[in-house]
């Protein structure tokens, strides 16, 4: 896991996100609370652009 894929997660663990389900052959499912929803977590996150995306996904500030 990269170093904006994990400094993701752990943004998302401290803004109250948590991870539901899926992630086998597909994106990995999270809870946000900010929005009462769940949104996707594709892997190999590696660019501040696509951090941004699922921060926005989340209902969360864009802090990459």
């Amino acid at each position: 896991m990269g170093g904006i894929e994990s400094a993701l997660r752990e943004r998302l663990e401290m803004g109250g996100c948590t991870p539901v389900g899926g992630g086998e052959d597909g994106p990995e499912l999270w809870f946000t609370p900010h929005l009462n929803a769940c949104f996707a977590l594709p892997s190999g996150i590696a660019t501040p652009g696509a951090a941004n995306a699922v921060l926005r996904a989340a209902g969360m500030e864009e802090t990459f």
